[in-house]
Protein backbone atom coordinates (compact mmCIF):
# COMPACT_ATOMS: atom_id res chain seq x y z
CA UNK A 1 0.00 0.00 0.00
CA UNK A 2 1.19 3.55 -0.99
CA UNK A 3 2.35 6.00 2.15
CA UNK A 4 0.20 8.73 2.65
CA UNK A 5 1.59 12.44 3.09
CA UNK A 6 0.40 14.54 5.24
CA UNK A 7 -1.03 17.80 3.40
CA UNK A 8 -2.34 19.40 6.92
CA UNK A 9 -3.33 18.33 10.37
CA UNK A 10 -4.03 22.27 11.29
CA UNK A 11 -8.00 22.64 10.31
CA UNK A 12 -10.23 22.38 12.55
CA UNK A 13 -12.36 19.72 10.96
CA UNK A 14 -9.89 17.05 9.04
CA UNK A 15 -6.45 15.94 8.66
CA UNK A 16 -5.80 16.00 5.45
CA UNK A 17 -3.42 13.18 3.46
CA UNK A 18 -2.67 12.22 0.07
CA UNK A 19 -0.45 10.13 -1.97
CA UNK A 20 0.47 10.40 -5.58
CA UNK A 21 -0.46 7.06 -7.13
CA UNK A 22 -3.68 7.25 -7.45
CA UNK A 23 -3.70 11.15 -6.93
CA UNK A 24 -6.57 11.09 -3.96
CA UNK A 25 -6.81 13.19 -0.79
CA UNK A 26 -7.66 11.31 2.29
CA UNK A 27 -9.66 13.63 4.99
CA UNK A 28 -10.30 12.12 8.10
CA UNK A 29 -12.39 13.83 10.78
CA UNK A 30 -11.11 14.80 14.52
CA UNK A 31 -12.19 12.36 16.90
CA UNK A 32 -16.00 13.03 18.02
CA UNK A 33 -15.84 15.86 15.95
CA UNK A 34 -17.95 16.26 12.54
CA UNK A 35 -17.88 20.36 11.41
CA UNK A 36 -20.31 21.68 11.27
CA UNK A 37 -23.94 22.45 9.07
CA UNK A 38 -25.67 25.63 8.36
CA UNK A 39 -28.81 26.56 10.09
CA UNK A 40 -31.47 29.30 9.90
CA UNK A 41 -32.32 30.97 13.15
CA UNK A 42 -34.32 33.64 14.06
CA UNK A 43 -34.02 34.99 10.21
CA UNK A 44 -30.02 34.57 10.04
CA UNK A 45 -27.97 31.61 8.33
CA UNK A 46 -25.38 30.45 11.28
CA UNK A 47 -23.37 27.68 11.73
CA UNK A 48 -23.95 24.91 14.16
CA UNK A 49 -21.08 21.59 15.25
CA UNK A 50 -22.74 18.52 12.94
CA UNK A 51 -23.17 15.50 14.86
CA UNK A 52 -22.13 12.07 12.26
CA UNK A 53 -25.02 11.65 10.13
CA UNK A 54 -25.04 15.53 8.75
CA UNK A 55 -21.29 14.97 8.21
CA UNK A 56 -22.37 12.23 5.87
CA UNK A 57 -25.34 13.92 4.53
CA UNK A 58 -22.92 17.20 3.87
CA UNK A 59 -20.58 14.65 2.00
CA UNK A 60 -24.13 13.56 -0.08
CA UNK A 61 -25.35 16.79 -0.76
CA UNK A 62 -21.53 17.97 -2.08
CA UNK A 63 -21.61 15.11 -4.71
CA UNK A 64 -25.54 15.65 -5.48
CA UNK A 65 -24.84 19.20 -6.09
CA UNK A 66 -21.48 20.25 -7.34
CA UNK A 67 -20.90 16.48 -8.58
CA UNK A 68 -18.40 16.02 -6.36
CA UNK A 69 -15.68 13.24 -5.87
CA UNK A 70 -16.33 11.98 -2.64
CA UNK A 71 -16.49 8.51 -1.10
CA UNK A 72 -16.74 7.20 2.84
CA UNK A 73 -14.17 4.95 3.26
CA UNK A 74 -15.26 3.91 6.42
CA UNK A 75 -15.40 5.02 10.03
CA UNK A 76 -11.93 4.75 12.33
CA UNK A 77 -12.40 4.92 16.33
CA UNK A 78 -9.58 6.70 17.72
CA UNK A 79 -7.42 6.62 20.89
CA UNK A 80 -6.90 10.10 20.71
CA UNK A 81 -8.81 12.41 23.31
CA UNK A 82 -12.06 13.60 20.95
CA UNK A 83 -11.71 17.64 20.11
CA UNK A 84 -15.08 17.71 22.32
CA UNK A 85 -14.85 19.26 25.67
CA UNK A 86 -15.70 16.34 28.17
CA UNK A 87 -15.75 13.44 25.73
CA UNK A 88 -13.80 10.37 26.41
CA UNK A 89 -11.19 9.31 24.11
CA UNK A 90 -12.39 6.46 21.64
CA UNK A 91 -14.91 8.54 19.72
CA UNK A 92 -15.01 7.89 15.88
CA UNK A 93 -13.55 10.04 13.13
CA UNK A 94 -14.99 9.76 9.64
CA UNK A 95 -12.85 8.59 6.84
CA UNK A 96 -13.30 10.49 3.49
CA UNK A 97 -11.46 10.52 0.41
CA UNK A 98 -11.86 12.54 -3.02
CA UNK A 99 -9.47 13.06 -6.07
CA UNK A 100 -6.81 15.41 -5.56
CA UNK A 101 -7.87 18.68 -7.66
CA UNK A 102 -4.79 20.02 -9.73
CA UNK A 103 -4.48 24.08 -9.16
CA UNK A 104 -3.83 26.10 -11.81
CA UNK A 105 -1.19 27.76 -10.28
CA UNK A 106 0.67 26.02 -7.07
CA UNK A 107 1.80 29.00 -6.09
CA UNK A 108 -1.37 30.71 -5.47
CA UNK A 109 -4.24 27.26 -5.63
CA UNK A 110 -7.48 29.23 -4.47
CA UNK A 111 -9.86 31.28 -6.45
CA UNK A 112 -10.24 34.57 -5.68
CA UNK A 113 -13.81 35.95 -3.68
CA UNK A 114 -14.99 36.71 -7.17
CA UNK A 115 -14.62 33.79 -8.87
CA UNK A 116 -16.46 32.16 -5.79
CA UNK A 117 -19.32 34.11 -6.18
CA UNK A 118 -19.61 33.85 -9.85
CA UNK A 119 -19.50 29.86 -9.71
CA UNK A 120 -22.12 30.15 -6.68
CA UNK A 121 -24.67 32.13 -8.78
CA UNK A 122 -24.05 30.21 -11.61
CA UNK A 123 -25.00 27.12 -9.41
CA UNK A 124 -28.26 29.07 -8.43
CA UNK A 125 -26.84 29.96 -5.17
CA UNK A 126 -27.16 33.87 -3.36
CA UNK A 127 -24.92 35.63 -0.84
CA UNK A 128 -26.17 35.72 2.56
CA UNK A 129 -25.14 38.80 4.01
CA UNK A 130 -23.96 39.07 7.82
CA UNK A 131 -23.18 35.04 7.47
CA UNK A 132 -19.94 33.23 7.72
CA UNK A 133 -19.55 32.92 4.17
CA UNK A 134 -22.87 31.84 3.25
CA UNK A 135 -25.03 31.36 0.22
CA UNK A 136 -28.64 29.99 -0.33
CA UNK A 137 -30.22 27.96 -2.94
CA UNK A 138 -33.86 28.14 -2.57
CA UNK A 139 -34.98 26.34 -5.51
CA UNK A 140 -34.34 23.19 -3.17
CA UNK A 141 -33.51 24.69 0.26
CA UNK A 142 -29.89 23.84 0.16
CA UNK A 143 -27.37 26.22 2.50
CA UNK A 144 -23.95 26.70 2.12
CA UNK A 145 -21.73 28.31 4.73
CA UNK A 146 -17.37 28.27 4.78
CA UNK A 147 -17.52 29.23 1.08
CA UNK A 148 -14.10 30.83 1.29
CA UNK A 149 -11.13 30.87 -0.78
CA UNK A 150 -9.50 27.56 0.99
CA UNK A 151 -12.46 25.19 0.68
CA UNK A 152 -11.91 25.64 -3.14
CA UNK A 153 -9.14 25.17 -5.69
CA UNK A 154 -8.80 26.58 -9.10
CA UNK A 155 -8.01 24.31 -11.49
CA UNK A 156 -7.22 24.96 -15.50
CA UNK A 157 -10.99 23.90 -15.51
CA UNK A 158 -12.20 26.12 -13.31
CA UNK A 159 -13.47 26.48 -9.81
CA UNK A 160 -13.73 23.18 -7.55
CA UNK A 161 -15.13 23.58 -3.99
CA UNK A 162 -13.43 20.52 -2.10
CA UNK A 163 -14.90 20.88 1.50
CA UNK A 164 -18.12 23.09 2.15
CA UNK A 165 -20.39 23.34 4.91
CA UNK A 166 -24.02 22.40 3.30
CA UNK A 167 -27.34 21.22 4.67
CA UNK A 168 -30.87 21.39 2.99
CA UNK A 169 -32.96 23.81 5.30
CA UNK A 170 -36.81 23.52 5.07
CA UNK A 171 -39.00 26.07 3.76
CA UNK A 172 -40.08 26.71 6.79
CA UNK A 173 -36.67 28.10 8.48
CA UNK A 174 -35.97 29.89 5.52
CA UNK A 175 -35.94 33.78 5.73
CA UNK A 176 -38.70 35.93 3.40
CA UNK A 177 -38.11 37.45 0.12
CA UNK A 178 -40.22 40.53 0.13
CA UNK A 179 -38.81 42.40 -2.54
CA UNK A 180 -35.85 40.80 -4.99
CA UNK A 181 -33.39 40.27 -1.46
CA UNK A 182 -33.43 38.68 1.51
CA UNK A 183 -34.62 40.19 4.41
CA UNK A 184 -31.20 40.16 7.24
CA UNK A 185 -29.36 42.06 9.32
Amino acid sequence: MAEWLTLSDKTSEHKVLTHLSPKRVLKVTWPGFYGQIPVYEDGKLLRVNACPSDYLERQALQIEVFAGDLTLEGVNISDKPSMVINEPAGQPSFVVSQEFVEAADVRDPNPSTQQIASFMAEHGFEAIPGSYFGWLRRKDGVAVVDAKCDNFILSPEGVVPIDLQMMRVPESAMPSTEGSSLILP
